[in-house]
């Protein structure tokens, strides 16, 4: 029997847990001989079902991938605090630029055993460099990435690595010289050590803070202690208790992708199963899923499919020919 599959279900705006490099891939996977449709109802090709061994596979890899995207939607939710940090840094630096600039004018000539006014000095030509790169590259190093191709020069790489080189040793130079200061004016030192200051609130906020946020929401939702709000394709609230549960058995999960068999690891947090958490299984057919219990109630709430095959869990535990009898099962069973 053929039933029709509006594509449109598996695009990334209606599944926020899909990647989509892979769902066209997945698509397909809920059953063989499904007819897809495109949006305005011509047929499309149908696609190639995964295979178990491609499941075992690349499972892990692809969910990981769809929590990666869902992480980037909840950093998008967090976008005003970042727009609002990334304009007072914007501000900061030109009130800085200009106050430093101020400074080196009137205290220039002062007697200093650091050189910390060429140190201002040297800032002062690093900043329009990197303002004017593009035109330095096109007329001085004579190369266009229009007209050259994308392939660029050695003498061009060399002058973006020490450009590089030089703005990321600037700060470190600049408070080695400031610890090592005897005689110098004290407005001087005062400049570099705003300018440096600077230098380390925008690593913290364009560096540090987005890779702990992601890093430890990542680990957080992993692992269920967070939960991501429902989406529109998510399953019927408490819909993860109807299904089958796994009891743990070494024989059972050991990777070998024979008939009865399931994985060693949870394709949602990557952690091996054991017997130390409840263990849910999938009605897909041929094969079906296995993943820890708190995991998959997580995917869940924001999709009603499979998280490695794309069948629609909901479909298939309402088509099954007779009802599972909630609780533990035998996974050989």
């Amino acid at each position: 029997r053929q039933s029709p599959v509006n594509t449109a279900d598996f695009a990334p705006s209606s599944l926020p847990c899909a990647d989509p490099e892979l769902v066209g891939m997945l698509a397909s996977s809920a059953g063989d001989g499904l007819t897809a449709t495109l949006s305005d109802g011509t047929p499309a090709q149908p696609q190639r079902a995964m295979t178990r061994e491609e499941v075992v596979t690349q499972g892990p890899r692809v969910v990981t991938a769809n929590i990666e995207q869902v992480l980037e939607l909840s950093l998008l939710r967090c976008g005003r605090t970042w727009l609002c940090l990334f304009i007072l840094l914007i501000c900061g630096m030109f009130c800085i630029l200009i106050w430093s600039q101020t400074v080196y004018e009137r205290h220039k000539a002062d007697k200093c055993d650091q050189p910390l006014a060429l140190m201002l000095r040297l800032l002062y030509i690093i900043i329009p460099i990197h303002a004017f790169k593009r035109e330095l590259t096109q007329l001085v190093l004579c190369y266009d990435m229009a007209r050259d191709g994308p392939l660029e020069p050695c003498r061009v790489k060399v002058f973006k690595a020490l450009l590089m080189l030089v703005t990321f040793l600037w700060p470190a130079v600049a408070e080695f010289m400031v610890l090592n200061t005897g005689t110098c004016s004290e407005a001087l030192v005062a400049a570099v050590q705003a300018i440096v200051a600077y230098y380390a609130a925008v690593v913290l906020v364009v560096v540090v803070l987005p890779a702990c946020y992601v890093a430890c929401m990542l680990w957080l939702v992993r692992r269920g202690l967070v939960r991501l709000p429902r989406s529109e394709n998510a399953s019927p609230e408490g819909f993860v208790e109807r299904l089958p549960k796994v009891q743990f058995s070494a024989e059972v999960f050991d990777d070998s992708g024979s008939s009865g068999t399931f994985p060693m690891q949870c394709s949602v947090c990557l952690d091996d199963f054991d017997a130390s958490k409840p263990i849910s299984s999938t009605l897909c057919q041929p094969h079906p899923h296995a993943f820890h219990t708190e995991c998959l109630e997580g995917w869940l709430g924001c999709s009603r499919t499979c998280p490695l095959c794309r069948t629609d869990l909901v479909e298939a535990f309402d088509s099954a020919p007779a009802r599972l009898e909630e609780g533990a099962v035998s996974a050989s069973a």
